[in-house]
């Protein structure tokens, strides 16, 4: 198993968490956060940055980073579509973004095979 790729899908995947609270946060008004709302944000990015880190799908990169962005993603997001569009909308479309992220981090940055 390739540890240090997942490590750094990992670390991707915790610095995509932090960026999502905040963009949270700008765009909401800044309300309060709840816990629960931190955990499941965290967790999905952190679950995200691992499955990149562990699969060994062999396509392109940045398909395969957007394709489990999405899939992830859509697991939580699924739930906003009855009351927020617009949240289901950003969850989802930066989901897609923070999967590219984590892949082109570890692939192209820290050149970390994939398994």
């Amino acid at each position: 198993m390739k540890t240090r790729r997942i490590l750094i899908c990992l670390l991707g995947g915790a610095i995509s968490a932090g960026i999502c609270l905040a963009g949270r946060q700008i765009v909401y008004g800044f309300p309060q956060l709840a816990l629960d709302n931190i955990a499941y944000l965290v967790a999905n990015r952190l679950l995200l940055g691992f499955t990149i880190g562990i699969s060994g799908w062999k396509i392109n990169h940045i398909f395969h980073g957007g394709l489990l962005g999405l899939l992830f993603s859509l697991s939580v997001s699924i739930g906003f579509l009855p009351t927020d569009v617009v949240g289901f909308a950003l969850f989802t479309l930066a989901g897609i973004g923070y999967g590219i992220f984590i892949e082109w981090l570890a692939t192209d940055v820290f050149k970390a095979s994939k398994i």
